[in-house]
């Protein structure tokens, strides 16, 4: 009698026991499918994207776009940050739907110039001195309007003139810099809280632009033309345009009998 009290007072208990694990079980499943069913933003491509495309152009056209996918589904190396492709361009073409991952974004500097030419544009090279280059103040990114002077060709019968030939050109790189040098630790003043680079760093890139010999410049090839020729047979100037990406008007250019009116 004894035996079977003990018995079934054990059964009781693993029975007991059994529920409460089967009890926990329940909830952390339960926890489980709840957060793998939360919703997370991650960057996806709205359609499909060619390769060699910057993070600034697909975001600013909404070629890429945050979505919420449940936590589930996000895919390793997912981004859900547009900060986090800042100054970075596509390497491996997108399809409609697919998450933006990091593996797919590199640098400029790694990727290559030709990761970094917008579609249907070629890249020229120009020559540039401090006076014609703005100082050395051009950063990879930027924005210039380029002007050409030309002088007087008595057998051609045309009269010296300087006119704008280009409107808006995007700078890819300044001599062999394919993007703006980056801050890095320690490299900040303490007396403003961090936000002003120390004289030393400021002075050694104001150096290397000056140093620079060449803009690149991001060019349809009818404007490649122009400008090789615009090069071989006159004098062209790098007219740095403001970020606020306002166009500068049209002028149908200056000589010397307009240039005092």
């Amino acid at each position: 009698m004894r035996t079977k009290i003990f018995i079934l007072i054990a059964a009781l208990a693993l029975g007991g026991l059994a529920a409460v694990l089967a009890a926990r079980y329940l909830t952390d499943a339960r926890s489980t499918i709840e957060a793998e069913s939360e919703p997370i933003e991650v960057l996806v491509a709205s359609e499909d994207i060619p390769r060699g495309l910057g993070a600034e152009e697909l975001l600013a056209d909404g070629l890429i776009t945050l979505e919420k996918i449940p936590r589930r589904f996000v895919a390793a190396g997912a981004i859900s940050s547009e900060k986090a492709l800042e100054g970075r361009v596509l390497a491996d073409p997108l399809s409609a739907g697919e998450q933006v991952t990091d593996g797919r974004f590199e640098l400029p500097s790694t990727a290559g110039l030709a990761y970094s030419i917008p579609g249907e544009l070629v890249a020229l090279s120009i020559p540039v001195d401090e006076v014609q280059g703005v100082s050395g103040l051009v950063k990879p990114g930027d924005h210039v309007a380029l002007f050409v002077s030309f002088d007087d060709d008595q057998n051609a019968r045309t009269q010296a003139i300087t006119k704008m030939l280009i409107r808006d050109a995007k700078v890819l790189a300044v001599g062999a810099a394919l993007r703006s040098e980056p801050v890095g630790d320690g490299e900040q003043t303490a007396d403003d809280g961090g936000g002003t680079l120390s004289a030393t760093r400021q002075d050694s890139r104001s150096e290397a632009n000056l140093n620079a010999r060449t803009l690149t410049l991001a060019l349809t090839i009818v404007d490649a033309e122009r400008m090789v020729f615009a090069e071989e047979e006159g004098s062209v100037w790098a007219a740095l345009l403001p970020a606020t990406g306002q166009e500068v008007p049209l002028t149908t250019g200056h000589t010397i009998q307009s240039i005092f009116k």
